[in-house]
């Protein structure tokens, strides 16, 4: 949809200096940006991570916030509640679909014991399809308070190749300690024989502790991974590079490297060099009482996300017009203004900004060339409209609207040789903005 602003044009044209007697544009000698921020916007890492300096697209196979309730039509569109094949899981392991649900805006995995049996009753779910490099992909999870192993990772068909971005023991047993503060990633090669069994395992775990050795059971946490080739890894926890994973890391006979299509998995699991470990070391096996203990039998997910690259954004005489840098960098802000990573507010893109409240606005300076035509081009979604402003010219309303449109604007700069450009949230109502871009015609 085009959005014509006529009288922004004709005020340009003519020099005038305001659009509505009710809410007249700021004066020249006024200072436009007096309240504002440069920059330096405050990151909320419970929002979710990208890498900065890429545009990225949501990929919905792989991807999902869990904000319905029970494993619906939704939810089994894009995941199998099993293992993508028959196998039932390793050591005392025995996957069941019972054990997973989707409640209160989560997906839950859970752990208990089979009656009669040493066994140990695990959620796990498995996408239906199956993904491959280049992606950056993370989920916000709380780990179970279990010598069980939460885990999130992927694992190629032929069972040949595995990426782990997390596995980590999170029971509070004392002699747990350091397991629970250590969650590892990990790559594995195997070659295996004709009947799937393995022969060799090249692989390399890396540990990544918390200051001070907290527990990463106490709290949500980011896991993510950006598998850029098949020789190149980045491990993030809490939005921070934790590991880079490279071709000379990687032991591979064959040099094919992490080449394969994968399955991606989200589970709770018994490992058998725990469960049953070289003789006379003491077993690690969950008891009856931990598993019935419903405040530590649950492994906690808030979203999954997976995000493929993008093609740059060219926003022409506008800076960071696609909100790639995380910061707000060459962007004025004030208010309740937020970089938004959920996929119903960003419209298939990766990031979106989100002005929240009432005066929350962002504004940016912009070089123009005197007596030159422009083209202002940007998409919204604002439930009760926004406040456009470029001070000395004039101001517009966006209309409201409940889904996302293209607008496109034309104006002259008249003598001016540097323009302020403002949006601006006028009501206790949410809106979004996205992709701005300024072009001289």
């Amino acid at each position: 949809m085009k959005y014509s602003f006529n009288a922004l044009l004709i005020c340009v044209l003519l020099s005038c200096t305001s659009s509505s007697e009710a809410d007249p544009s700021p004066s020249p000698e006024k200072d436009p940006l007096l309240g504002y921020t440069l920059g330096n916007l405050p990151l909320e890492p419970s929002k979710g991570f990208v890498p900065q300096g890429h545009e990225w697209m949501y990929l919905p196979a792989f991807s999902d916030e869990f904000d319905y309730t029970g494993k619906d039509q939704e939810f089994q569109s894009k995941w199998k509640d099993t293992y993508f094949n028959a196998w039932i899981g390793p050591g005392l392991t025995e996957w069941n679909s019972s054990h997973s649900s989707v409640e209160n805006g989560e997906l839950i995995l859970k752990a208990s014991r089979k009656t009669g049996s040493e066994k140990v009753y695990c959620g796990v779910i498995s996408s239906k399809e199956k993904i491959k490099f280049p992606i950056y992909t993370e989920v916000r999870a709380k780990v179970a308070n279990q010598v069980l192993s939460s885990n999130f990772w992927f694992l190629s068909q032929d069972d040949t190749r595995e990426i782990d971005i997390l596995e980590v023991y999170g029971g509070d047993r004392p002699d747990q300690k350091w397991f629970a503060a250590r969650p590892s990633t990990n790559y594995h090669i195997f070659v295996r024989n004709d009947k799937n069994q393995i022969l060799e395992n090249y692989d390399d775990q890396k540990h990544h502790p918390l200051p001070g050795e907290t527990p990463y059971r106490e709290d949500y946490h980011l896991f993510g991974a950006y598998w850029k080739d098949a020789f190149t890894i980045d491990f993030y926890y809490d939005g921070q590079l934790v590991r880079e994973l490279r071709k000379e890391g990687i032991e591979d006979p064959s040099e094919e490297g992490l080449n394969r299509e994968m399955f991606m998995i989200i589970d709770l699991e018994d490992h058998d060099w725990r469960s049953f470990p070289a003789a006379g070391t003491e077993p690690i096996r969950a008891t009856d009482a931990e598993l019935a203990d419903e405040t530590k039998n649950k492994y906690r997910i808030d979203y999954v996300r997976t995000y493929r690259p993008a093609d740059t954004f060219d926003g022409g005489l506008i800076k960071n017009g696609s909100f790639t840098d995380a910061s707000l960098e060459a962007w004025y802000w004030k208010g309740q203004v937020q970089r938004s990573l959920l996929l119903y507010e960003t419209d298939g893109d990766a990031t979106a900004l989100s002005l929240a409240g009432a005066d929350a606005s962002i504004a940016q300076k912009v070089e123009v060339d005197q007596g030159a035509r422009y083209q202002l081009s940007f998409r919204a979604k604002a439930l009760a409209g926004l406040q456009l402003q470029i001070p000395s010219l004039s101001q517009e309303s966006i209309s409201a609207s409940t889904d996302w449109k293209d607008y496109q604007i034309e104006f002259d700069s008249g003598d001016m040789e540097e323009i302020i450009l403002m949006i601006t949230n006028k009501e206790n109502q949410a809106a979004y903005i996205d992709k701005i871009s300024l072009k001289k015609l």
